[in-house]
């Protein structure tokens, strides 16, 4: 194939070109787009193009079959063996936009894993379209939580979003010297810093309008940010999804397949991220922006899945360091500042109840294109409400090994 595989996919993902061209060039097509894509010798942009076009194209890692309740892409898993692993650090976290040591990982302990298999990649937004395509939001029996069925109802899908606003509005008057760090560092855009600055001038009156306006509720049937082109290739992981959106779209692949697809704790995240070693980083011990989309990459978007093939772990796991932070189905507790859960980790204390009510935080875990890199080490544990929806959280799939049937 010529060099530029991105203008090439670009054209053959022209409508009037595409029913001319042979299904054997589309296929080789195909597969010299994902090998530009993950070319650590290539370019940054180069890679991101070549996974955008694939994206349009038809991405061939991705087996697309027919089940009982429509089409679905098989999601490439890889298995992690079971037995001990380090979960945890005995030194703090010094968080970089204040200076504050975090402790919520310590102490470093060991934990007995079950093997399972975890997603190659995190769910991308071709195969969270097949759950849309299937009636994914108008078929209850995906959503298995009272919570669940309730926000797919449209009840009170709007009160997490506004709690973690008020929240953050709430850290930030008390700490405006992060938010100033987090705009030089980058962190924050101009246009995002300065919609801060108006909600700190608000009266309580005005900001709880500005919420309103920002989440008025109702019924939901597709990701906050689907119809924006920022997020919604093909080939991007999902993002926009709440804690109940992964989950159903999980029940249905299992209900597609046969298998038992689920979240990960975040012990089996952790544990997939960082190896038996108990590595601080999916590739090794010290960071690299050049291995991860977080940041200091400055990309400020997601990246189709895979482009960073530096940063993938020893056993291919793709982007655990950054692209986006995905949920886990481990619980944090009421008050994000200080978490009800701490470690060491215990699944017998309460933090894997599924029924956990809505306002209770929830894991989440990895670096995303919007954190810096303190965040994105493996053995780092962070939170989000369950309803929330944002262009930062997606998911990863985990499921049983050997393959379980239902």
């Amino acid at each position: 194939m010529g060099a530029n595989l991105a203008l090439a996919g670009r054209c053959a993902n022209d409508p009037e070109v595409r029913p001319r061209l042979g299904t054997a060039f589309v296929d080789a097509l195909r597969w010299a787009l994902v090998a530009r894509s993950r070319d650590p010798e290539a370019d940054l942009r180069a890679r991101i193009a070549a996974g955008l076009e694939l994206g349009w194209l038809g991405d061939p890692r991705f087996e697309r079959l027919d089940g009982p309740f429509g089409a679905y892409l098989a999601p490439p898993m890889v298995e992690i063996p079971g037995g001990m692993y380090p979960i945890g650090e005995d030194e703090p976290i010094v968080d970089t936009n204040d200076g504050e040591d975090i402790s919520d990982h310590m102490p470093r302990h060991a934990v007995a894993i079950e093997a399972f298999a975890i997603g190659r990649y995190p769910l991308t937004n071709a195969e969270y379209a097949c759950f849309m395509a299937a009636g994914g939001y108008d078929d209850e029996r995906w959503w298995d939580t009272e919570a669940g069925r309730a926000w797919r109802r449209g009840d009170g899908t709007a009160e997490g979003p506004k709690r973690n606003v008020r929240d953050t509005l709430q850290h930030a008057r008390g700490n405006l010297q992060a938010l100033e760090s987090w705009h030089d560092s980058g962190h924050l855009d101009d246009e995002i810093y300065e919609l801060w600055l108006r909600r700190l001038a608000m009266t309580p009156d005005e900001f709880e309008s500005h919420l309103t306006e920002l989440y008025p509720g109702g019924r939901e049937t597709e990701p906050r940010h689907w119809q924006d082109g920022r997020y919604n290739n093909p080939a991007q992981p999902v993002v926009g999804i709440s804690l109940y959106e992964a989950r159903a779209c999980a029940a249905w692949l299992g209900a597609q397949t046969g298998q038992t697809y689920r979240l990960p704790t975040e012990v089996e995240w952790e544990a997939a991220a960082r190896g038996a070693a108990g590595r601080h980083y999916a590739y090794g011990e010290v960071f690299d922006a050049a291995r991860g989309n977080t940041i200091e990459t400055r990309v400020k978007r997601p990246t189709p899945v895979g482009v960073f093939a530096e940063g993938d772990t020893p056993d291919g796991i793709c982007d655990m360091v950054g692209n986006v932070m995905t949920w886990t189905s481990s619980l944090w507790g009421l008050d994000y500042d200080e978490p009800a859960f701490k470690y060491p980790y215990d699944a017998a204390d309460g933090r894997e109840e599924p029924d956990a009510a809505p306002s209770i935080h929830r894991v989440v875990r990895g670096g995303s294109w919007f954190i810096v890199s303190f965040n994105a080490r493996a053995e780092y544990r962070n939170w989000n409400v369950p309803d929330i929806r944002n262009t930062v959280v997606g998911v990863r799939l985990a499921r049983p090994t050997p393959i379980s049937k239902r």
